[in-house]
């Protein structure tokens, strides 16, 4: 009796660490190669989208001067998780309760889901679980105050640093949103990029639970011998 409670004590030990990993094996790694990426390539105007008032609909609205802004929260930063819980927390569990709003296989659905496993992944290492240090950080991409992409990654300063998610806004998201026109995540990636490089980093990685998704915005598999380069 006792060599079966010590078994399946064992078993289900084992079980809730195969589950609590299980996101981690899942998915691959994708890449980009920082030397070969050249952001200038596709280099229209940023835009992003606005309500008319009117019609309630989404109207795409061109920035001719780029004025996305950029910010950085560290998990490390008692300061710092304080404004993530009062002004990116709040977005991020929209962006993940209207997930039922769009169709499956759209990119605004994956964005949507994708905010949902970043709000989970800050929130386990917040706690400390799954052996995560404190170095990871929260970046964001604002226009005229609002979030329009954000970001969960290792910190620059890290020796291989990688990019764990990369979300831009779900609503009005369209094929070729941030391909072909830089919009506020592929404007949050360049400035990620540029960051990295100054550091003189060679290649960021993401955690691919999304194959589709990023592959659509410059990433490459990490089998793939080739450099990786778009507009983000």
């Amino acid at each position: 009796m006792k060599f079966r409670s010590i078994f399946f004590g064992f078993l289900k030990t084992w079980l809730l660490v195969a589950i609590f990993y299980s996101g981690s094996l899942y998915a691959g790694y994708m890449h980009l190669n920082l030397n070969d990426y050249h952001p200038t390539t596709n280099n229209f105007r940023p835009y992003l989208f606005e309500r008319d008032l009117n019609t309630g609909k989404l109207v795409q609205v061109f920035d001719t001067e780029n004025s996305f802004q950029f910010e950085t929260y560290s998990l490390d930063s008692d300061i710092d998780m304080i404004l993530y819980e009062m002004r990116v927390l709040p977005v991020l569990q929209d962006w993940g309760a209207g997930i039922g709003n769009y169709q499956p296989s759209t990119d605004s659905h994956a964005s949507s889901d994708l905010a949902k496993v970043t709000e989970s992944e800050v929130n386990l290492n917040l706690k400390g679980e799954g052996g995560i240090p404190s170095t990871r950080e929260i970046h964001i991409a604002t226009y005229k105050g609002e979030i329009e992409a954000i970001s969960y990654s290792d910190s620059s300063e890290m020796e291989t640093p990688e990019i764990i998610t990369l979300i831009a806004k779900p609503e009005g998201l369209v094929p070729g949103q941030t391909t072909n026109i830089k919009g506020g995540g592929s404007s949050l990636l360049e400035q990620l990029i540029q960051d990295y490089k100054a550091k003189n980093v060679q290649k960021i990685r993401l955690y691919s639970s999304k194959d589709d998704y990023y592959s659509k915005r410059g990433w490459e598999d990490e089998t793939d011998s080739e450099g990786a380069c778009g507009s983000g």
